[in-house]
């Protein structure tokens, strides 16, 4: 299993930050190699809400279906992936009020099914790693950008 962690202090608000964070609407503005993403059921999320989502790894599309496992609303989710997806995965994402802003981490836990599994270790951790460091980034810039 894969772990990988990244911060990153935002000028915003928790609650403004995690409110952008769980709209699927909006979520192609941040995540970089994300080609579709659906929430279901609409409304508030709540634990067991799903979101599918299919993105851009290592070259090719995965398809990974996540549900919330833990939910403290405005500061933090967890979510886990089904049994269909590409990839058993656990993610957690923190809001942290800090000195006006907010502090995100993101958390992810990952072990590749099917083809992923010949992809080497130390080059998983590298994507990992790279997409969390691109996600964190893009993250700022929209939310410090916004009115």
């Amino acid at each position: 299993m894969t772990g990988q962690e990244v911060s990153v202090r935002i000028e915003r608000p928790a609650d403004d930050v995690f409110a952008y964070l769980d709209d699927v609407s909006r979520e192609h503005e941040w995540q970089p190699t994300l080609e579709s993403a659906e929430k279901e059921p609409d409304g508030p999320t709540t634990v067991g809400t799903r979101k599918r989502y299919a993105s851009r790894f290592i070259g090719r599309t995965i398809e990974n279906t996540y549900v919330v496992t833990a939910l403290d609303p405005g500061r933090r989710i967890v979510y886990e992936t089904t049994d269909g997806s590409a990839i058993d995965a656990r993610s957690e994402i923190i809001c942290e009020p800090v000195d006006g802003g907010t502090r995100v981490t993101m958390m992810l836990e990952a072990r590749p099914k099917g083809m992923l599994r010949l992809v080497p270790q130390s080059v998983l951790e590298a994507a990992y790693r790279d997409q969390l460091d691109q996600t964190l980034k893009r993250l700022k810039e929209r939310l410090e950008s916004a009115p």
